[in-house]
């Protein structure tokens, strides 16, 4: 499928997550976002719905353009871009760190290095607080 499409479908599928939100929270409130007290203002909101449907449309354009999505998998994945990226964000190294990583935490009365083999569980591994 052309790669414009893809972008629409993203796009669309960011401005149904947005007009879904809308809709929740005056249901819920019954005003509009920017007449609540401290709420955004209307163009800080439409600043932030834009946002989020430009998101939309980019995430599934890029995952389409590898060939992974169909048009209704371009919009689910539009509306869920925001998440989308924030798991590929936890994923990715934390380059403005430029501390070490803590070291994992010993059992109690075990001197450091003297860990048990018992001891090597797979989330001491996986956080990088076992050596091999």
């Amino acid at each position: 499928m052309a790669h414009w499409r893809m972008l629409l479908y993203g796009a669309i599928g960011g401005g149904l997550i947005s007009l879904l939100t809308l809709y929740r929270f005056i249901q819920s409130k019954r005003r509009w976002p920017w007449r609540v007290k401290n709420g955004p203002t209307p163009a800080l909101y439409l600043t932030g719905e834009a946002i989020r449907v430009v998101l939309g449309s980019l995430v599934a354009w890029g995952l389409a353009a590898s060939g992974q999505l169909g048009a209704l998998g371009a919009m689910i994945v539009g509306a869920g871009a925001p998440a989308i990226l924030d798991k590929w964000q936890a994923m990715a190294p934390q380059l403005h760190s430029s501390e070490p990583p803590a070291p994992a935490p010993r059992p109690a009365g075990v001197p450091r290095g003297r860990e048990s083999q018992e001891d090597l569980t797979a989330a001491k591994i996986l956080e990088g607080g076992a050596q091999l």
